[in-house]
C-alpha cells in the first residue's frame, strides 16, 4: 500500500525481500500439516492449512476393516489382509504427493526461498497406550514420507529445506505467556496461560519460524533452542525461543496479519 509524505506525495512501499520470510511448517497428528510465513522481525505474513479429511477418512475406513478382521481371529497367517495394507500404502502415497506439493506452492506463491521443518529424525512417539487410537494415529503419522518429499520438490524450485530442534515448539505459547493448557475435548486447542485460546499446530509453526532466525541471528546458540538465563537470577529457568522472543529483540508490539 503506497504511503502519503509530508508533501502529499505518494511514495511506493519498498519491496518485500524473499531472504527477509520463511515458510515455517509444523507436521502435526491432528492436522496434517500448518505452514506460516514468519518474517525475521516476529511479523506472521500468512499461514495456511493442510489437512485432505477425505483422504484420510478412505485410509482411516480400510484400516477399520483390518482392525475388525483381525478381531475375529485367534492368529493371523501370513500375508493377511494384504490388499487392505496395500491400499492404505497407496492411500498414504497420495497423501504425501499431494501436501508436499501444496505446501511447495504455497512456498513460491508467498515468494520465500526457505522452509523450515522440525528435525524430527530418530524421534518415536511414546504417547497412547497399546491398540489405543492415539497410537494408531501416530502409527499413520506421514512426516518423514512429508518432509523428505517438501525438500526434494523445493530443491528442484530452487529453494531449500532447513531444520530446528523440534522441543517445546507445540507445549510453549507463541506470545511468551509460558506453557500452553491442551484442551481434553479438542487436543488441538489449547489455553495460553493470558487465557487466550489458539490452535495448538499454527502455534507451532509460529515457534518454528522463530526458531530458525534466532538460530540465523545467533549462531552460538544452546542446543536445545533455550534463550540463556539472566546473569541476577541464575536459578530462574531458561526460556525455550518462541515468536515473542523476535519482538523482545526488536522491542515493538506483536504484528500477526494476513498477506
Amino acid at each position: 500500500m503506497p504511503s502519503v509524505g509530508a508533501g502529499g506525495d505518494y511514495a511506493a512501499a519498498p519491496p518485500r525481500s524473499a531472504t527477509d520470510r520463511v515458510l515455517a511448517v509444523n507436521l502435526g497428528i491432528n492436522t496434517l500439516a500448518v505452514a506460516s510465513v514468519v518474517s525475521s522481525v516476529g511479523t506472521v505474513a500468512g499461514r495456511m492449512f493442510f489437512h485432505p479429511a477425505a483422504d484420510i477418512d478412505r485410509r482411516n475406513k480400510r484400516c477399520d476393516l483390518i482392525r475388525c478382521k483381525a478381531r475375529k481371529t485367534g492368529k493371523l497367517h501370513r500375508g493377511f489382509c494384504r490388499g487392505l495394507y496395500l491400499r492404505v500404502q497407496r492411500i498414504n502415497e497420495h497423501i504425501s504427493q499431494t501436501v508436499s506439493r501444496q505446501i511447495v506452492n504455497f512456498a513460491l506463491a508467498q515468494g520465500v526461498q526457505i522452509i523450515v521443518l522440525e528435525k524430527l529424525q530418530g524421534w518415536r512417539p511414546k504417547a497412547g497406550a497399546k491398540r489405543s487410537a492415539l497410537r494408531q494415529r501416530f502409527h499413520h503419522w506421514l512426516h518423514r514420507r512429508l518432509a523428505s518429499l517438501v525438500e526434494a520438490k523445493f530443491a528442484e524450485a530452487g529453494g531449500k529445506v532447513r531444520y530446528v530442534y523440534a522441543r517445546g515448539t507445540s507445549s510453549w505459547a507463541f506470545d511468551g505467556s509460558g506453557k500452553l493448557r491442551r484442551d481434553s475435548r479438542q487436543y488441538e486447542l489449547a489455553t495460553f496461560a493470558s487465557g487466550k485460546r489458539y490452535n495448538c499446530d499454527l502455534n507451532a509453526s509460529y515457534n518454528i519460524g522463530a526458531r530458525y532466525w534466532v538460530m540465523q541471528q545467533k549462531p552460538t546458540r544452546r542446543k536445545d533452542e533455550r534463550l540463556p538465563e539472566d546473569k541476577s537470577s541464575p536459578g530462574k529457568p531458561r526460556m525455550p525461543v518462541t515468536l515473542s522472543t523476535l519482538w523482545r529483540e526488536r522491542k515493538e508490539a506483536p504484528h500477526i496479519r494476513m498477506a
